[in-house]
Order: C-alpha cells, then sequence, then structure tokens
C-alpha cells in the first residue's frame, strides 16, 4: 500500500466526516416551527449507504460508528439504536461489495432500497417494542420513499463531484483490505 493511498483514506474519512456533520447541521436549523407534514430524505443514510457501496475504505467501522453516535446525540434520538442499525447494515452492505461491483446501478439500487426498508422497519419495530414514542408511520415511510428516490441523485454526486467511484476489480488498493 503506497504513501498516496493511505492519505486518500484519510482525507476521505475527513471528507466524510465533515458532509455528515453538515447534513447532522442542516437538520438541526429551525427553519420551521410549525409541525411537520412532509419530512426531507435521510441524506446521512444515503451517503453513508453510497460510501459503503462504492469505496468502503473510505467509512471504516469506527468512523462510521461515532458519526451515527454523534448524530443521534444531536438530534435526540435514543442514543446508539439506529447508530448500530446503520453499522450493521453499511457493514453487510461492504460485504456485498464483491457482487454489487460486477453488477449494474440498478441492481445496487434495490439493494440499498431493500436495506433503507430493512433498516427503518426494524428502527421502528425496536422503538415499538421498548415503548418508546416515536413520529407517526406515515412519517417513517415518507421519509423511507424519498430517501429511496433520492439515493440515485446521491450516488451521481458521490461519483460527479467527490469522486467516490466503484473500484474495479483489479484495484489494488481495495485488494489489501478484503483479502
Amino acid at each position: 500500500m503506497n504513501e498516496l493511498s493511505v492519505s486518500r483514506r484519510w482525507v476521505m474519512g475527513l471528507y466524510f466526516t465533515v458532509l455528515s456533520f453538515g447534513i447532522v447541521f442542516l437538520h438541526l436549523l429551525p427553519l420551521d416551527t410549525l409541525p411537520a407534514r412532509w419530512v426531507m430524505p435521510d441524506l446521512l443514510m444515503g451517503f453513508a449507504f453510497a460510501w459503503a457501496v462504492r469505496r468502503p475504505e473510505y467509512v471504516p467501522v469506527l468512523l462510521l460508528a461515532v458519526v451515527f453516535l454523534m448524530a443521534d446525540l444531536l438530534l435526540q434520538r435514543p442514543p446508539g439504536l439506529w447508530a448500530f442499525l446503520m453499522l450493521l447494515t453499511c457493514e453487510s452492505l461492504k460485504a456485498q461489495i464483491g457482487s454489487l461491483r460486477v453488477t449494474g446501478f440498478p441492481v445496487e439500487w434495490l439493494t440499498v432500497a431493500g436495506m433503507i426498508l430493512g433498516v427503518t422497519l426494524a428502527y421502528r419495530l425496536i422503538l415499538s417494542i421498548l415503548l418508546v414514542e416515536m413520529p407517526g408511520f406515515g412519517l417513517a415511510l415518507m421519509q423511507m420513499g424519498f430517501t429511496i428516490l433520492i439515493y440515485p441523485v446521491i450516488a451521481g454526486v458521490t461519483h460527479a463531484f467527490m469522486g467516490v467511484r466503484k473500484s474495479n476489480p483489479g484495484d489494488l488498493e481495495t485488494l489489501g483490505d478484503r483479502a
């Protein structure tokens, strides 16, 4: 592994951290004081999934755990539950990188949509078992649907503007991590 790839990983990890906290900051801005009738897509989830599918070495486990735990704390969600579910889901996507690398984007989109559906339903199920008050199911479905619909845009932005592209089967940078 050469020095350029190590420094690139650190830079991209820092880039993901800044992007994540920028998204959380936008969630915290008091733009509207009325109750929500519609919700924004979960951009943090979308970017994390896109980066995990395209370049898993840029989002290591510890970075994902810290980012999602801090998001839980700042967004006043039950600490650790969403972070744990997202960590499991991102690691599951990383484990599927071999099969997703050779398939086209529609298969990637369907896989990510299934993961979004699964993590949303698991989160709601666990919160309901623990009798935690949560927003209406319609808002959760709306956010899930918007996140699935916006994923191609997120994947395009990560590819075109952030330089996070799918690795080729012969890339030496990723072979060291997966061997």
